[in-house]
């Protein structure tokens, strides 16, 4: 077993068309994937990855960031301490194996990436490996487990060449640089369990667009399942694509923080005017009216 396959788990790299999950129902919550990965995108290949070690170390101390393990050949590897947990960190001088991830697909299929940053995406050229292995074992623990991880990857984000990350879930999201430091600007001054309910979701969940049942288009998102949630959509939408964007991301935000937990035939206010039905379909829920 190689390096990389210790940490994998299977990914589907691009939504599939004309999607129709058939699935039998589930009861939500349920216990979230306990680990949690990432792979951040670099557009050069790193002659030392010690710029990136005195950058950790001068983020979350000296004492937070072991040795350089340079055991694996051409794989050189460090353990940083965050907020209490321990990441693996490991550098990787090649492009993301296809089998792992299909990054152009993944790209094509983006909402937020402008057309220079899925170029950079689908051209990278090297990539980081970063896991936390078993911390997330509840929706809280899972979220904590995020938030630091949120925290170690935008410090990363600060090295030359960063074009940003994929996380290992069970979609194809990417985040660029550029929103990988608008969210830590919204993390700031803020902790896991912020009063505020304010959870960085576009780093870890996906919202993309499809068709359904009857050739009908959906927005929905891949990510929630990985925190034991179902995941969100709506169905056949009449509202703009950027105002469902922010209905999904609000949503997943207060599934992820435990204030709402949204369930099949419930009715949910999206505005003083709109009302819209919830179905289950498979693992997701899919909002009808809106």
């Amino acid at each position: 077993m190689g390096l990389f396959d210790r940490f994998k788990k299977k990914q589907v790299s691009a939504p599939a068309e004309n999607a129709s999950p058939k699935a039998p129902q589930s009861e939500w919550p349920q216990p979230p994937a306990a680990d949690t990965m990432c792979l951040l995108l670099m557009d050069r290949l790193l002659d030392s990855i010690e710029p990136a070690v005195a950058l950790l170390r001068s983020t979350f101390g000296e004492n937070a960031v072991g040795g350089v393990d340079d055991s694996h050949p051409r794989v050189p590897a460090v353990t940083v301490t965050v907020d209490g947990l321990e990441f693996w960190v490991s550098y990787l001088p090649m492009p993301v194996p296809p089998d792992s991830a299909d990054i152009p697909t993944a790209a094509r299929y983006s909402f937020l990436l402008s057309d220079e940053e899925k170029q950079a995406f689908i051209s990278h050229k090297s990539f980081w490996m970063l896991a936390q292995k078993g911390g997330g074992k509840t929706l809280a623990e899972k979220r904590r487990v995020c938030w630091a991880f949120s925290r170690l990857i935008s410090a990363l984000m600060g090295l030359d060449g960063a074009v940003g990350i994929n996380p290992i879930n069970r979609g194809g999201l990417l985040v660029s640089k550029r929103h990988c430091l608008q969210q830590r600007e919204l993390m700031e001054g803020k902790s896991w369990d912020n009063a505020d309910g304010f959870f960085p979701v576009p780093l870890w969940v996906w919202v993309y667009g499809t068709t359904g049942d009857g050739g009908k288009p959906t927005i929905q998102t891949t990510g929630l399942k990985d925190f034991g949630l179902p995941e969100l959509g709506f169905f056949d939408p009449q509202r703009e694509v950027k105002e469902l964007l922010d209905l999904l991301y609000s949503m997943s935000c207060l599934q992820i923080t435990g204030k709402q937990l949204y369930r099949n035939m419930a009715l949910v206010p999206l505005d003083e005017k709109t009302e819209v039905v919830c179905k289950q379909d498979g693992e997701t829920l899919f909002f009808i009216g809106a």
